[in-house]
């Protein structure tokens, strides 16, 4: 499959963001400005199954999620566009996650009717003052997710990645069959990117943003035989910086498709 995607701004459904967290009965996938997602390793597209090479591994990824603190609009006029009602100096961010593994397209904003000329500024990354325990989230949000908590108090992981690994030339496994788990928490993740554009909102259609992300470019220099773990602990000097050389591979690896 090639790599190659269109990069779609299409307009989309007028639904309106929650200005805190979401009732039980409402949910968070109703905005309509959508990041979409298309995993690749070494210009594969990657799923479950399939096996790849790192370092001196074979590796399955079996997730990469990265989570969203924080969007805005900025027009042609350099105003900041927000959500019907709301501050234009700050509002309610209702953090989502793209993942492998629980849904590789981020519904982030509701941008409302009408023509737009300006520059979309997203966050990657969570708030690391939202230290809320995952079971307080509403029923289905994706902070629920174990693997995004870090404890009580301890924020959330604005990165993380899972999966299986055998080193090169092992013959005891047919596959993959060791853990890996590499977490980059919300105080260490935080990287604001934009992209110009201009685009046409209207009823029933989304606002798509479409993204190739590079694992491969992501994991560069790592290799699970040597490490298989990374907490993102800030008293380990070692693991703290391992966790900082996969933010600095983020942008890299990160590519809207025009």
């Amino acid at each position: 499959m090639k790599q190659t995607i269109l990069f779609l701004l299409i307009t989309g459904a007028s639904l309106s963001c929650t200005d805190g967290i979401l009732p039980q009965q409402s949910t968070f996938d109703t905005r309509n400005v959508v990041l979409n997602h298309f995993f690749y390793f070494n210009d594969e597209v990657i799923d479950t199954s399939k096996i790849f090479t790192l370092g001196n591994s074979r590796i399955v990824l079996k997730d990469v999620s990265i989570a969203f603190g924080g969007y805005y609009f900025t027009d042609h006029l350099t105003d900041t566009v927000t959500p019907s009602g709301m501050d234009t100096t700050g509002y309610y961010f209702d953090p989502n996650v793209a993942s492998l593994k629980g849904g590789t397209a981020s519904r982030i904003f509701k941008l409302e009717k009408g023509v737009y000329q300006g520059v979309h500024h997203f966050k990657m990354g969570l708030d690391s003052s939202i230290t809320s325990d995952y079971s307080e989230w509403p029923e289905g949000h994706p902070m629920t997710s174990p693997a995004l908590y870090r404890g009580k108090g301890e924020g959330y992981n604005s990165l993380y990645i899972n999966g299986l690994y055998k080193e090169i030339g092992d013959t005891t496994s047919a596959d993959p069959n060791l853990p890996f788990t590499y977490r980059v928490s919300d105080e260490v993740l935080d990287i604001w990117w934009s992209k110009p554009t201009s685009f046409n909102v209207v009823p029933s259609m989304d606002v798509n943003v479409n993204i190739v992300w590079n694992i491969d470019r992501l994991l560069q220099g790592l290799d699970p035989t040597i490490i298989d773990n990374i907490e993102c602990d800030s008293g380990d000097p070692i693991d703290l910086l391992l966790a900082q050389s996969l933010v600095a591979n983020i942008l890299p690896s990160y590519q809207i498709q025009l």
